[in-house]
């Protein structure tokens, strides 16, 4: 049985027994972030004992915080935690989070404890006090249960997950772990968005979802499809106009079993059954529909909303660590992670970037790594000329050369299109895709796409067969495969490994790995750059970028040390490998529009 700490020197005596030993640790707070609330208990486990604090009975928590500093705490989802102790103390406080060494050791993922707990005790916790009034005068045994199983259940779940961890595995744990104090600035800080530029730019985009429709209805009357945006609606029409053997072709959906309508199922039906035909032409305009909407509600009032809801207009997003199974951040709240790169939008110029933008008297600055998937491919495959293309050529000048027959020239318009859509060869060689899906990407036929994806494996013969190698691995090892940071990756019993997961899950984990140390490197230097009096703040990751904003006076200082962080931070995970044209970015008022400074 737990138990209670209603003094200060029962609270002495508790971290006595802890030490400088390791306990799991849970906060029970009256508000989701510090400006807000209060932390009322704290409850703490190890084998030694079982505690829970009333801090409301011993005068508060942030006179006491700098006492927690000797121990290392076990957390689940430990960014929460640090944020508080953050707030309350410039003592450093250890938090170890237990859900990123499970992640370490099986990939990714986005789970909270109940769900944890679920999988490895199947132990079903209660829900009955998650969101009771925790600033109440006096609280309830049931909610004091509640609180001290939190504590109880994530100390296990550490002595489960730290006996089956090696070495290797607490090397990618701590890979992952030093992130939180960096990405709970990133999430402080935020970006600033600019309503009304970026209202011009939603209302362009619903203008243009409006033309798609318009040339969609001359193939798709109301009367056939009354609502484009229902699923079920599309696949009955198409199952009603195509042949059995079309029908058999096209994807469909894994819970319904209905004919997927998602744009890359579109496109790529259209490429493989219907080229050069007006359905080939419907399926497009479909697919462009749907990504504007998409657009529209992701990126439109979305982020005004969320913006305008800040008094200086500041979105925050949260930054999940390790979200995807690779390793890879998400975002959510809105998710930045998905704004796009300005691009060519349905032959329009379009950028969602510039609507995010520098305060008065101070520039955005990023850095964004070049070309790192495929930097981190040559180098994980040992493939050298896709390393010296990297380097000293041109990855996609090459293919584009190939595509065109002839070999091309950057400075020319029509080859700068070749080679862009020569990108989509490598990069989705990355992704592990198929013939089907690179002939629908590229608006192609499906031998065409297979020769592209020949010519590629035979110029870059190591690169390509990374995944082959990838798979011998996992299925040698019973389905989980080792990364680069010394992690692994459940990729799913031996059997039914997935060639597209083996030829993308080693390279993406190796680029978050390198983004892992630059983060880190690069918060210890912004750190220290405020200490000297300087005004610079992480704002953002977004991929492989980093961006800060600073007082104009001191962008350029920034900058400098962003791209010594992020070299450094390439070099801790491929010591020696050739840093040349490494990254790519500058300084600028708005995060479309950044000065290319040499640095």
């Amino acid at each position: 049985m737990y138990q209670m700490v209603t003094t200060l020197d029962e609270l002495e005596d508790m971290l006595d027994v802890i030490g400088e030993g390791e306990a799991a640790l849970d906060f029970e707070t009256t508000a989701f972030v510090p400006e807000e609330g209060r932390v009322r208990l704290v409850q703490v486990c190890n084998d030694d004992g079982w505690w829970v604090v009333d801090f409301d009975q011993i005068g508060g928590f942030r006179a006491v915080a700098h006492w927690f500093a000797d121990a290392r705490w076990i957390v689940f989802n430990a960014g929460f935690e640090q944020r508080w102790f953050m707030d309350a103390t410039d003592n450093a406080v250890t938090c170890f989070d237990v859900a990123l060494l499970r992640k370490a050791v099986e990939g990714g993922g986005h789970f909270g404890l109940a769900k944890a707990l679920l999988w490895d005790f199947e132990h079903e916790m209660p829900k009955d006090e998650q969101a009771s009034n925790w600033g109440a005068a006096e609280l309830t045994k049931s909610q004091l249960d509640y609180a001290a199983d939190d504590a109880l259940w994530t100390w296990r779940l550490w002595q489960l997950w730290r006996g089956r961890a090696d070495d290797d595995h607490m090397r990618a744990f701590n890979l992952l772990n030093d992130m939180i104090p960096p990405v709970i600035e990133m999430e402080g800080s935020g970006l600033t968005l600019d309503p009304d530029r970026h209202r011009l730019l939603v209302d362009h985009w619903q203008e243009l979802a409006g033309e798609r429709v318009e040339q969609i209805r001359d193939f798709i009357t109301t009367d056939e499809v009354a609502n484009l945006n229902s699923g079920t609606q599309l696949s009955d029409f198409f199952c009603s106009i195509l042949t059995d053997e079309h029908l058999d072709a096209w994807p469909r959906t894994e819970k319904t079993g209905l004919l997927s309508t998602a744009n890359k199922d579109l496109k790529s039906v259209g490429a493989a059954l219907f080229a050069d035909t007006p359905l080939q032409d419907a399926l497009t305009l479909l697919s462009e529909y749907k990504t504007l909407t998409k657009y529209v509600s992701s990126f439109g009032d979305t982020l005004i909303t969320k913006a305008t809801m800040d008094p200086d207009l500041r979105v925050h997003a949260r930054y999940n660590i390790a979200a995807a199974k690779t390793g890879r951040f998400s975002s959510s709240g809105p998710n930045l992670q998905q704004i796009p790169r300005d691009r060519d939008f349905f032959g329009q110029r379009l950028s969602v970037r510039q609507s995010f933008i520098a305060g008065p008297d101070r520039q955005l600055v990023s850095l964004d790594y070049s070309g790192i998937e495929l930097r981190v491919l040559a180098l994980l495959s040992g493939d050298e000329q896709l390393l010296e293309d990297m380097i000293n050529g041109d990855v996609h000048l090459e293919m584009g050369s190939y595509m065109a027959g002839r070999r091309l020239n950057k400075k020319v318009t029509e080859d700068k299109e070749i080679r862009q859509n020569a990108k989509a060869v490598s990069f989705g060689i990355v992704y592990g895709i198929s013939s089907l899906g690179l002939s629908a990407t590229l608006k192609t036929n499906m031998d065409r796409a297979q020769d592209l994806i020949n010519y590629w494996a035979s110029r870059y013969p190591k690169a390509f067969a990374l995944r082959d190698e990838a798979m011998q691995q996992a299925a040698r090892d019973d389905g989980y495969l080792r990364v680069i940071d010394g992690g692994t990756i459940y990729m799913g019993k031996p059997s039914r490994l997935s060639p597209t997961q083996c030829a993308n899950y080693p390279v993406q984990r190796a680029a978050l790995s390198v983004m892992a140390r630059a983060i880190v490197r690069h918060h210890d230097s912004v750190l220290g750059m405020r200490a000297a009096g300087k005004d610079v703040w992480m704002a953002s990751t977004i991929h492989d970028a980093l961006i800060d904003e600073a007082a104009d006076r001191d962008a350029q200082e920034a900058l400098v040390r962003m791209k010594s962080d992020m070299v450094a931070g390439y070099s801790d995970i491929f010591p020696g490998a050739p840093v040349d044209r490494l990254v790519e970015g500058g300084v600028g008022p708005n995060w479309g529009e950044l000065e290319d400074v040499e640095v």
